[in-house]
């Protein structure tokens, strides 16, 4: 059995300093409810807060702070003077297709004679090889400029440089100890960089050698021509939209409700009219996280990621057109394969992985599609919580791609294994690596032996950070309006989280074809709505007239010109005092179970328990056909309401699993409070004292 983790959400609720939140009120001119947010948000100082909300192209950095930049600028002119061919080499993501597409239209803006080469992903792979350096020779390139790739080429470069070729390199990737014997390499992940930001996007480390080409003069007119495509790389990429990131994806969305590019134009207008509830709304990062980017990565996992390049660089308004309904049609298959791949894995986790020695989950097969493993581990990875490498097949060689939790760094752990691989690379989060079949057993092994060593798995949590505690006052439409001028939002600037403790849950209803949920909340007296997505009525862990704790984002609902205030809840806890209780009794089951401790004789369960607890469920579940989903503290109070029975959660979760070990059920656990149980149809009685389960914990105790 796998117990995702002990307890639920770690949650953390800041109390922003009064007199800063007053202070930044008082100079910018904003109620003190927008400033105690900022205040929250880190931003203490009148400056740096006006920055924050009001951030402008001044706030952008001199490109020539960058390591190498007045070489690589250097460089391109000169081949742009000298009509040489460049070759601009890419990445089949939508940071390499931005890059490409961006530096592309530049150079034959300025009359350089410009191409551009994107490596095949499951035949090349990504990044710089030689094969592909031996057809840019043959065409008579004498530069190549590598964007949102590159930086760990070192052979690669030393390839192309030896049959004449110059490499000047542009990348926003981890930095290895020896760089790339290149003309230039400009990255501000360099060591020696003293550039003041380095969260950059690849596509962003082009922008800023556009504009050092510019002599870092007319930024503003380059923004407002290159924003929208910059803007669509960089939250592809899930950067932090701070700093100069923040300038450029607010001024890029901006441009993108009325852009001038015939392609984003068209893509916008195909992906809005698929997804019918976002028509017609105004567009924020999630519109690209969630609309565009899917589409545009689409074509470099399964088509053809050169009409995603030829979609951002067309003048022509059906072309675009075209290829916008083509990408749509490939992001629809990608989907099909992806399900199909999930549940293959899936089904492989369940015969092979021992999760007492596998702290990250490999997979492989030869049937796999190597463009679609990567987002299929992000599914592994977050349902299991744990890291995983899905590896695909093709002969002998695999490619593998690898996701990981908060905390883990999977690139640093690839790298331990490097002598097993012939190559590898990435980020803290998600790397890639390309293996030999023979090595991946041991890859397995090593690769996990390192992770006990180096993390705590058993002990992850997930922590939940609110700005603010608030009142059912706030609740107004007014401050809902306040806080969309914080977006853009993303990685290291989320949407404003607040909480709300012992708020009675008054109503629930199912909406979205019982998809989601809406809820009439109340809370000294005045009642207002929440809307949960993605949680069913089933799943929903409270009754009606609950008292709860919410976490939450704060909206507002237009409905036929009716404004309302309305909650986006991301997560719900019992009340304080019985949050308390119910944390504490399932890590005394995590414990008990991993032979930690010994189970306390007082949460061991009689024979008259035994029948208590099988008569509720056959009451609750009532047919032999389908599992029931049951949250075991609100099982464990029924009972002890309806039987008269006092039954603890930790004697519940013991009782259940004996019952699956007797085959008098079948139990799927997601954690130490969330089962889904079947009752099995049972030849006969069981004596429960056979349960070998049961006897070793007694024997503990």
């Amino acid at each position: 059995m796998h117990i995702k983790n002990k307890s639920n959400n770690v949650w953390n609720v800041g109390t922003p300093d009064e007199k800063k939140v007053s202070e930044i009120a008082s100079a910018l001119g904003i109620s003190e409810f927008l400033s105690r947010i900022i205040v929250s948000k880190g931003f203490t100082e009148p400056e740096e807060a006006k920055s924050f909300l009001y951030g402008s192209t001044e706030m952008l950095y001199d490109p020539y702070l960058m390591p190498d930049m007045d070489k690589a600028v250097e460089r391109v002119r000169r081949a742009v003077a000298d009509k040489e061919k460049i070759l601009i080499y890419g990445d089949y993501d939508v940071d390499g297709v931005t890059s490409v597409a961006l530096l592309l239209m530049y150079l034959e803006s300025i009359g350089g004679v410009a191409d551009y080469y994107i490596p095949e992903r499951v035949n090349e792979g990504y990044g710089l090889n030689n094969a592909a350096i031996d057809r840019i020779k043959a065409d008579g390139v004498s530069l190549i400029i590598t964007v949102d790739s590159g930086i760990t080429a070192e052979n690669e470069v030393e390839y192309a440089s030896s049959l004449g070729i110059d490499v000047v390199i542009t990348d926003h990737h981890e930095c290895r100890e020896n760089l790339p014997k290149a003309v230039a390499v400009v990255n501000p992940h360099r060591q020696d960089s003293v550039y003041p930001f380095a969260e950059l996007a690849g596509v962003g480390v082009v922008f800023k050698l556009v504009c050092a080409m510019e002599d870092n003069k007319n930024v503003s007119r380059l923004c407002q021509k290159y924003c929208d495509i910059v803007a669509l790389g960089t939250v592809a990429d899930v950067m932090p939209i701070i700093g100069e990131n923040r300038v450029i994806v607010k001024i890029g969305l901006e441009q993108l409700e009325n852009t001038s590019n015939f392609g984003l134009k068209a893509l916008t207008v195909s992906t809005f009219s698929e997804k019918r509830s976002a028509k017609n709304k105004k567009l924020t990062a999630s519109s690209i996280s969630f609309g565009l980017a899917p589409r545009i990565n689409a074509a470099g996992r399964i088509g053809n990621v050169n009409k995603a390049v030829q979609l951002l660089i067309t003048d022509n308004k059906q072309e675009a057109e075209n290829i916008a309904d083509y990408l749509c049609s490939v992001n629809r298959e990608r989907q099909l394969i992806e399900n199909e791949i999930f549940e293959q894995a899936i089904n492989q986790i369940d015969g092979t992985v021992d999760y007492d020695d596998d702290k990250i989950i490999v997979l492989s097969s030869d049937s796999w599609h190597l463009g679609v493993i990567g987002i299929v581990a992000s599914k592994i990875t977050e349902r299991y919580g744990l890291p995983s490498i899905l590896i695909s097949f093709d002969g002998d060689t695999g490619k593998g791609s690898g996701r990981s939790i908060k905390g883990f760094n999977i690139n640093e752990a690839i790298s331990q294994c490097k002598e097993l691989l012939i190559k590898y690379g990435g980020h803290e989060l998600a790397a890639g690596l390309t293996i030999q079949r023979e090595n991946v057993g041991e890859f397995r092994k090593r690769i996990n032996d390192y992770a006990k060593n180096a993390f705590d798995f058993d002990n992850v949590r997930t922590y939940i950070n609110a700005d603010f505690e608030i009142g059912s006052a706030d609740i107004t439409v007014q401050n809902a309006l306040e806080i969309s001028r914080l977006e853009p939002y993303g990685v290291q600037n989320p949407e404003p989280l607040f909480c709300m403790k012992n708020v009675l849950i008054r109503e629930i209803y199912p909406i979205g074809e019982g998809r989601h949920l809406k809820l009439i909340l109340e809370k000294d007296g005045i009642a207002f709505n929440a809307v949960y997505f993605g949680m069913t009525r089933e799943n929903f862990p409270y009754p009606e007239n609950t008292f709860a704790d919410f976490m939450f984002n704060l909206s507002y609902n237009d409905f036929r010109g009716d404004v309302t205030a309305q909650i986006i809840v991301k997560d719900v806890r019992l009340e304080e005092a019985q949050y308390r209780q119910k944390l504490g009794q399932e890590e005394l089951f995590a414990d008990v179970m991993s032979g930690k401790i010994p189970c306390p004789e007082e949460h061991l369960p009689t024979l008259n328990n035994f029948r208590t607890i099988f008569l509720y469920l056959k009451n609750t579940i009532k047919t032999y056909d389908k599992y029931e989903r049951i949250s075991v503290w609100n099982a464990a109070g029924r009972i002890n309401s309806e039987f008269m029975d006092h039954i603890t959660p930790c004697m519940l979760n013991i009782a259940l699993e004996v019952f699956a070990e007797m085959n008098l059920i079948k139990l799927d656990r997601r954690d130490c409070d969330s089962v889904e149980v079947r009752l099995v149809k049972s030849a006969g009685k069981v004596d429960l004292n056979n349960s070998a389960f049961l006897r070793k914990i007694k024997s503990n105790t």
